[in-house]
């Protein structure tokens, strides 16, 4: 198997970063692009060790990749005041496989052409997903993708119900249209 293209992989991997990130406060010390641009370099060191024999293998490496990335920039963030009790919820969040997008990455395919046509979809998906507006964004990966109810989307995103609400609707109708157009390019 050639070696893939793990620039391809970016926006997916940035949409993982910010699940991770969401309602954190590390937010606002580094970005979903600094974590993602680490974990691409990271890979592409052990790219030799790579033993994937699928896209759905080579994902859900780069999503560990990430999420070892992750961990190491909030341990550098915390490095003076280590409590051991965050430090295992994070490494919890971070290999959580009951989350949405992880139950899609790691569920059993009925075949390759599938999970090809799949991963194009998540792909696609994770682009749009990576065009809208910071706030619009946060909200629909609150909502859609963790699943939140709007009363959590709000406390997380430290804005009213109404106003969640608001950003989810707007990123929802701006998502459709990025989505439509991309189907128009292909």
């Amino acid at each position: 198997m050639p070696p893939p293209d793990l620039a391809r992989y970016r926006p997916l991997l940035r949409l993982h970063v910010r699940q991770l990130q969401l309602g954190r406060l590390y937010h606002a010390r580094f970005d979903s692009s600094d974590v993602v641009q680490e974990a691409l370099l990271r890979a592409i060191r052990g790219l030799d060790g790579l033993q994937a024999a699928d896209e759905a293998a080579v994902v859900a490496w780069l999503q560990e990749v990430v999420g070892n990335v992750f961990i190491d920039f909030v341990r550098r963030q915390d490095a003076k005041k280590r409590d051991p009790r965050r430090e295992q919820a994070i490494g919890e969040a971070v290999t959580d496989g009951d989350t949405p997008l992880a139950a899609y990455l790691t569920a059993s395919r009925p075949g390759p052409c599938t999970l090809a046509v799949q991963c194009e979809e998540l792909l696609r998906l994770a682009a749009a997903v990576d065009q809208l507006p910071d706030a619009e964004r946060d909200a629909v990966i609150a909502h859609y993708i963790l699943e939140l109810p709007l009363v959590e989307v709000a406390a997380r995103l430290g804005r009213t119900e109404k106003g969640a609400a608001g950003l989810v609707f707007r990123g929802k109708q701006r998502l459709r249209k990025l989505l439509a157009d991309s189907e128009g390019d292909s």
